[in-house]
C-alpha cells in the first residue's frame, strides 16, 4: 500500500477514535451533572476521590503515554466535568504567570475561577472569609527550605490542608528574541529565584545588575522591548507576557522542586496513600523533643518533614511542624495520637490528605 494511502487510513482511524472520545466525554459530563444535583456544596471537590481516580488510572496505564501525561489529560477532564456541577474559586500567590498559578492548574485543572493575591497571608484570609473556596500556598522548596510565612499562617488560621502538589521548578531567561545589550542591562526575578540560579548567573552573566522583585511574574512584566530589562521566570510567565525563552532550565540544581499545599475547609478522607500534618508545641524543658519524636520511631511511622517556628506564646518555646505518612483515621495514627494525649504537648491537626502524585 502506498504511504499516502496508509497515512489516510491511519488518520481515518484516529478521527473515528476522536469521535468515540468526544461521545464518552459528553456522557461523562452528563453523569457529572446528574451527580451534582445530589451533592451538597461541600461535596463538589473531593480530593481523596480524585486522587483515587488518578492512582487507579496510572496503575492501569501500560503506555505509550507516560504517567505524567495520563495525569495531565485526566486532570483537565475531571476539571471540565467538575465545572458542569459547580464552579469554585481558588486563591494563589499572584500575579498571573507565577509558579503558584502553575501549581493551581496542576491541582485543580484550568476550569476553576482563579483569584491572585498579593501575599500568602491574603490567601489564608480569602479562604477563611469565604471569598475563596480553596487556596494554593508554597510550603517548602528542595533547595531553599521551608516557607516561614506559610508555617505561621497554618498556626494562625483555622483551616485544613486537603491536598499537596510537588512542582518541579524550571527557571528560564526571558526577553525578546534579539541580541542582548553588551552592557548596562538588568535581570529581574524574585529573590529566591536569583538564589536558585546563582551559579548560572555568575558563569554566564557576571557583573550584570540583578534586581529582586516581588514575583517572577512581575519580573516578566518588567521586560523591555530592547532587552535592557530581562527576567527569570517559568514558561507560564513567558506565555502570559508574550516573551521568548532565551535560555531554559538555568536553575543550579536540576531537581529543584517546590511543594505546594491546598488549604480549605474540606476534610479529606482516606485513600491508602495519605500524609498527615500537625503542629506540636512543647515546653522548653529537657527531653521535650525526644518525647515528641519517640512514638514515631516506636510505631515505625515515617516522618517526611520536620521544621520549627517560635510559638509566639513564650520566649524560647517552639512549635514543631511535622508531616508523616498515614491518615488521621488510620488505626496506627490513632495509636500515635493516644500516646500524645498522655504527654504535655499541645497539638493542632493541620490535616490528612492524599500524597502528591509527583
Amino acid at each position: 500500500m502506498p504511504k499516502e494511502d496508509e497515512l489516510s487510513k491511519v488518520r481515518k482511524a484516529i478521527d473515528s477514535i476522536d469521535d468515540q472520545i468526544l461521545s464518552l466525554l459528553t456522557e461523562r459530563a452528563e453523569l457529572a451533572i446528574s451527580a451534582g444535583k445530589t451533592k451538597t456544596e461541600s461535596d463538589i471537590y473531593k480530593p481523596a476521590r480524585e486522587s483515587l481516580i488518578f492512582n487507579r488510572l496510572t496503575d492501569m496505564n501500560k503506555g505509550p503515554l507516560n504517567r505524567d501525561q495520563i495525569i495531565n489529560i485526566f486532570n483537565e477532564i475531571i476539571s471540565s466535568c467538575r465545572s458542569t456541577e459547580s464552579t469554585f474559586t481558588v486563591s494563589f500567590l499572584g500575579p498571573e504567570g507565577t509558579f503558584s498559578e502553575s501549581a493551581l492548574e496542576g491541582q485543580f485543572g484550568k476550569s476553576v475561577t482563579k483569584l491572585p493575591q498579593e501575599n500568602i497571608k491574603n490567601i489564608f484570609e480569602s479562604v477563611s472569609s469565604g471569598s475563596s473556596d480553596f487556596g494554593i500556598v508554597p510550603i517548602e522548596n528542595s533547595t531553599e527550605g521551608s516557607v516561614n510565612l506559610t508555617l505561621d499562617c497554618l498556626a494562625e488560621f483555622d483551616l485544613k490542608i486537603c491536598g499537596e502538589i510537588e512542582l518541579q521548578i524550571h527557571h528560564n531567561l526571558l526577553g525578546h528574541d534579539r541580541p542582548l545589550p553588551k552592557e548596562g542591562f538588568e535581570i529581574h526575578a524574585h529573590e529566591q529565584t536569583l538564589a536558585q540560579c546563582r551559579k548560572w548567573l555568575e558563569s554566564y552573566c557576571p557583573g550584570v545588575k540583578l534586581v529582586s522583585v516581588s514575583s517572577n511574574a512581575e519580573a516578566a512584566a518588567n521586560v523591555t522591548t530592547d532587552n535592557q530589562i530581562i527576567a527569570i521566570a517559568g514558561s507560564l510567565a513567558a506565555e502570559k507576557y508574550g516573551l521568548d525563552i532565551l535560555n531554559s532550565n538555568i536553575e543550579d540544581y536540576s531537581g529543584n522542586t517546590t511543594r505546594f499545599l491546598t488549604i480549605g475547609k474540606v476534610v479529606a478522607s482516606q485513600t491508602g496513600r495519605d500524609k498527615t500534618s500537625l503542629m506540636a508545641t512543647t515546653k522548653n524543658e529537657q527531653g521535650a523533643l525526644f518525647s515528641l519524636l519517640e512514638p514515631f520511631n516506636r510505631l515505625d511511622i515515617n516522618l517526611s518533614h520536620l521544621t520549627y517556628r517560635p510559638s509566639k506564646i513564650n520566649k524560647w518555646q517552639y512549635s514543631f511542624f511535622i508531616d508523616f505518612d498515614g491518615h488521621q483515621d488510620d488505626d496506627l495514627i490513632q495509636e500515635l495520637f493516644s500516646d500524645f494525649s498522655n504527654k504535655d504537648i499541645d497539638l493542632k491537626m493541620l490535616g490528612s490528605y492524599p500524597k502528591s502524585l509527583g
